[in-house]
């Protein structure tokens, strides 16, 4: 029977150890190779997060540095500007003078046909983008702010305009009562104008004188009362025509409107309100009122219509004397202007071409605020509050 080796347990627990030793020294060579990668990672990213940083830095050193370039040539084209007189009214033509670099902001097209200056008259139609939908109620409108003052009456809920009129009527109302005039019986009788409402309009006039004109006569006679179906202010839906009723007053209601405490006051001060008396005649409202018919082509007398224009633009046209169609003109000729009052700049208004849809507007940086307009005229006028 063969001899049974005796088993030697120290060799084996040496060989365990050399193995054991031979892992750990793996382990360790594989922890220093990650190490060191991962350190290199490190360092990569920090220094491309440095040059990240570096670059942002730059680019933000550079955008401030232009921002002050753009300031400072600003300040030296105002600077640049005739000096403004230093007591009354003053409008400076800057038409050679470059406005100064601000910020783009985007304009809708809806929002050029609210700003006040589209032209509708017997020489320029509406245009066919302005809907019935862009309208508001003005008594329901005004009724529905919390602040009662500044309520509107109207002869019914379906007298509307366009809702930056209506505002701005609501505010003109709110002052006029706070300055202690009783104007729940000044009443807004008419505004906005659809198309089919003002083809019923010439479509009466036209029966009613047909039997006495034709062809071009009675197309010009009727022109002469009544608007051709596209051609009405009204219908531009800026414009209201007003009176005054009073129940049980007929000493009030039968006073002219112009007569009034409340009258004189809105004929005086609606162009603080971005408002102008629209159609001005030899005499009336009052008797140094001067005569406007051959511009703007309507000479009814006792024609009691206001019309939307914007607060900037109604400031200048009440310095100048300028009814809408001169004033549109005016803006044409002299596209770029400023309008001060003893020696401090109020206003400044420049006109471009376009506005036939949504548009970039540079705005300088220092405006309080500003108001687009279409003119319907293939231009845009901005206008601008200091």
């Amino acid at each position: 029977m063969a001899k049974t080796k005796k088993k030697n347990h120290y060799r084996s627990l040496i060989v365990w150890m050399i193995l054991l030793f031979i892992l750990t020294a793996a382990c360790a060579a594989g922890y220093l190779m990650t190490k060191k990668d991962l350190d290199a990672r490190a360092e990569k990213h920090k220094a491309e997060v440095a040059q990240t940083n570096a670059e942002l830095q730059a680019e933000y050193s550079a955008a401030v540095a232009e921002q002050r370039r753009q300031e400072s040539e600003a300040a030296a084209i105002n600077a640049q500007w005739p000096e403004a007189a230093t007591v009354g009214w003053d409008v400076l033509d800057l038409t050679n003078y470059p406005v100064a670099e601000g910020y783009n902001v985007s304009v809708s097209r809806r929002d050029m046909l609210a700003g006040g200056l589209l032209l509708v008259n017997r020489w320029h139609l509406m245009p066919a983008d302005l809907l019935d939908d862009y309208m508001v109620s003005v008594n329901q409108f005004s009724r529905a702010d919390d602040d009662k003052t500044n309520n509107i009456p109207t002869t019914n809920a379906a007298v509307s305009m366009q809702q930056t009129a209506v505002e701005a009527l609501m505010q003109l109302y709110a002052d006029a009562r706070a300055a202690g005039l009783d104007m729940d019986n000044i009443i807004i009788k008419e505004g906005y104008r659809s198309m089919e409402t003002q083809s019923g309009y010439w479509n009466d006039t036209i029966a009613k004188i047909g039997d006495r004109y034709t062809g071009d006569a009675l197309t010009e006679r009727a022109r002469q009362t009544t608007a051709y179906p596209g051609s009405s202010d009204y219908q531009a839906g800026l414009s209201f025509q007003v009176y005054n009723f009073k129940s049980g007053d007929k000493d009030f209601s039968n006073t002219p409107l112009h007569q009034t405490e409340q009258g004189k006051w809105l004929y005086d001060n609606c162009w603080k309100y971005g408002y102008v008396f629209r159609f001005p005649v030899q005499g009336f409202p009052y008797e140094d009122t001067v005569d406007k018919s051959y511009k703007t082509g309507i000479s009814i007398e006792n024609n009691k219509v206001y019309r939307y224009v914007g607060e900037a633009n109604a400031a200048v046209m009440n310095v100048l004397g300028l009814c809408l169609e001169e004033y549109v003109e005016y803006v044409m000729e002299h596209p770029h202007f400023a309008l001060y009052q003893d020696g401090k700049l109020l206003y400044e208004v420049y006109r471009m071409e376009g506005g036939y849809g949504d548009t970039q507007v540079n705005i300088p940086r220092d405006a309080a605020s500003y108001s687009v307009s279409s003119d319907n005229m293939g231009g845009l006028v901005v206008s601008i509050k200091y």
